[in-house]
């Protein structure tokens, strides 16, 4: 009688710690999910960084080679909406505007 007590007791530990055991993986593969989700995030913003910083450099050279008036101040103005879409891209992947929507609902 008391080995099959024993016997239980064992079994229902060996239970309780797979059952421990699979919590606490599901817990790791759901923070790597997470993880590698905002990895690809990042790795997309940089890869749009990355466009628009040398789009910004083609236009410089073309603002520099430039002779007319108006080609100075079409590239002058494509310059400076790259310059602008490159920070708020940087702002994005540093989490600047989900900060700012969170401070918005509040």
């Amino acid at each position: 009688m008391i080995s099959a007590l024993f016997y239980i007791a064992g079994a229902a530990t060996v239970g309780i710690f797979f059952t421990l055991w699979c919590v606490v993986s599901v817990e790791r593969v759901k923070k790597e999910y997470e993880a590698s989700r905002y990895g690809i995030l990042c790795d997309r913003i940089q890869e749009q960084i990355d466009e628009i910083r040398l789009r910004i450099a083609v236009t410089k050279t073309q603002l520099h080679m430039s002779d007319h008036t108006l080609d100075q101040a079409l590239l002058q103005w494509k310059y400076e909406y790259l310059v602008k879409q490159e920070k708020w891209l940087i702002e994005l992947m540093c989490g600047k505007r989900e900060e700012e929507k969170q401070e918005e609902k509040q």
